[in-house]
């Protein structure tokens, strides 16, 4: 025991003379345990290789999960911008849309001729001199809404004046056609001479 401390663990053997038998084997004891637990330093270094790569692939997974988190904070960011700018957008549009809603109609005379002034919600007004003209121009939604504003005035009864009863009646025949109308009696005695389709509202036109 003696020989082995003083080689392997450096202690000079008047040291060790002047200790008893008791000390001396807990010492050999202690040198002996740390021989026994000893581990190859290549079992060491591939523990830390393993450490070493594990710690690698965590900082990647750490990375990975950093870029996607930003990558979903980004798309989640401009679904928001572009549902923002939808909405902006059909806010504008209805805007639009309704400053351009038929809000009335009246007779507009200029000398001895009549013309339908057709008035809008912006304060806009533009005059037709006949039916067909409003049709080019018009889409069916503007077509309802001077029908709407027609009926609501008349009613079931016709209107006296000319140009009236004439929008009246074209408005009639087009949103309550009947098998009395005017337009189907002509065509028992009468030949079609033009027809005709306005793209702009889906109507189409018949000249007897």
């Amino acid at each position: 025991m003696c020989t082995y401390l003083k080689n392997m663990e450096g202690y000079k053997l008047k040291d060790l003379k002047s200790k008893g038998f008791d000390s001396i084997q807990e010492m050999f004891d202690r040198a002996f345990k740390r021989v026994n637990t000893f581990e190859d330093f290549r079992t060491m270094t591939r523990i830390d290789e393993e450490e070493r790569i594990a710690r690698d692939e965590e900082e990647k997974n750490d990375e990975a999960n950093i870029a996607w988190d930003d990558i979903q904070a980004k798309v989640d960011a401009d679904y928001q911008l572009a549902e923002r700018l939808q909405a902006e957008e059909r806010e504008q549009f209805t805007i639009e849309q309704k400053a351009t809603l038929i809000v009335d109609w009246k007779i507009y005379k200029e000398g001895k001729k009549s013309y339908y002034q057709i008035i809008r919600a912006d304060g806009k007004s533009q005059i037709y001199r006949v039916f067909s003209q409003m049709l080019k121009s018009f889409d069916m939604e503007d077509l309802e809404d001077l029908y709407k504003l027609i009926k609501a005035k008349y009613g079931s009864t016709r209107p006296v004046e000319d140009m009236d009863y004439l929008l009246w009646n074209d408005m009639k025949i087009m949103f309550e056609p009947h098998v009395e109308d005017e337009i189907w009696k002509l065509q028992q005695g009468y030949k079609v001479l033009e027809w005709k389709l306005y793209d702009s509202c889906g109507v189409h036109s018949l000249r007897m």
